[in-house]
């Protein structure tokens, strides 16, 4: 998936009882004015679901310039700047508006971007992804059941958060991918900051392709980009199959991802080929997809998220977290050594990595 800070995420009469279940009726905002002040930016989870060409969102934060964000949520001019002893200057405000995080209209800034207190938002979500997983848990444990049948237990982790949770749910029939959300100038998609952090390890999705790779900050195994693409190109060529460039075999040998031969150690998953895994896939983030906008339909209002679309993409962020939670809790996942950051070898990146070939696309 797009590149992320934290990152980088639901059969007709189940979805309907579902949606019952997770409405929210009347959500008020109960973050105090200007309480956000003065709080650092390593504090805070920010996330990026976004795709850009010139400049990523997160590019715009130099110098001081989360401080001005933090105290224009509640809108100022320069001389509320002036009174809280923040620095500035034009170039600097020009900068965050050119970037879309801060607007102006007649000398008053605004922070656009959003900047959440989450003590609210996280208990909505934890009590979400409560209500909505006994709806889904009988197709998940199918799911890693199948996962296991096709030789993917190693590979069970990633394959239920980076491709379930966090890839196949992310197109405009279930919740919008970024590239069809708003435009920001040289960045299109949701750029958000939660305060605080959540205790777990910050884990997101790399996409290089039809090739994902599962990631954490802990991780200490990482291949070359140039290397990864280079072998997603020959992914494309081979729909899937065994690899025939013996440069970019020789490139990534000793990363779990070919052998010697080209032939392919990664689980590869068939999207929209009708099969088991396909199906149950479809079915669970149809279920949550479906209960994310009905729950949204009020929540996105209540907490000033300029759109319907984003304020989904990022309270799905909050409820994918908790869904994580469930699942480690119950052991139905666990996470593996390499995303801890335990020395295990590099022949292990593979157990993070998987292919994803879309049928509906092929010829």
């Amino acid at each position: 998936m797009p590149n992320r800070i934290i990152t980088s995420m639901f059969c007709a009469a189940v979805a309907i009882a579902a949606m019952a279940q997770t409405e929210t009726h009347n959500s008020t905002i109960t973050q105090e004015p200007n309480s956000i002040i003065g709080r650092p930016y390593k504090l805070f989870d920010t996330t990026a679901f976004c795709s850009y060409s010139s400049f990523h969102p997160s590019q715009y934060l130099t110098d001081n310039n989360w401080d001005i964000l933090c105290a224009l949520v509640q809108p100022g001019t320069v001389a509320k700047l002036d009174s809280l002893g923040i620095p500035y200057s034009k170039s600097q405000l020009r900068l965050l508006e050119v970037g879309d995080l801060l607007s102006s209209n007649k000398g008053v800034y605004t922070t656009s971007m959003n900047i959440f207190e989450t003590v609210d938002i996280r208990k909505q979500s934890k009590e979400f992804a409560d209500s909505i997983f006994p709806l889904i848990e009988p197709e998940i444990k199918q799911l890693i059941s199948d996962f296991a049948k096709a030789g993917y237990s190693k590979h069970t982790y990633s394959l239920i958060f980076s491709y379930l949770l966090d890839s196949y749910i992310w197109d405009d029939e279930r919740l919008g991918s970024p590239v069809n959300c708003e435009d920001h100038g040289t960045w299109s998609g949701a750029y958000w900051a939660m305060f605080e952090s959540r205790l777990h390890d910050k884990i997101g999705t790399n996409g290089y392709g039809p090739v994902l790779q599962n990631w954490t900050d802990n991780l200490g195994y990482w291949l070359n980009s140039s290397k990864l693409i280079s072998f997603a190109r020959e992914v494309i060529k081979s729909k899937g199959g065994r690899i025939e460039n013996q440069e970019v075999i020789d490139a990534i040998a000793g990363w779990g991802l070919t052998d010697e031969k080209g032939n392919i150690l990664i689980p590869v998953l068939h999207k929209n080929n009708n099969d088991n895994i396909d199906n149950l896939c479809r079915s669970i983030t149809n279920k949550l997809s479906d209960a994310v906008k009905k729950y949204c339909s009020a929540w996105h209002t209540a907490h000033n998220i300029s759109s319907e679309r984003v304020g989904q993409i990022m309270f799905y962020h909050e409820a994918m977290w908790d869904l994580l939670d469930i699942l480690e809790s119950k052991g139905m996942i666990a996470m593996p050594a390499i995303l801890k950051g335990e020395e295990v070898g590099k022949q292990h990146f593979g157990d993070i990595c998987f292919i994803v070939i879309d049928d509906s696309e092929q010829e």
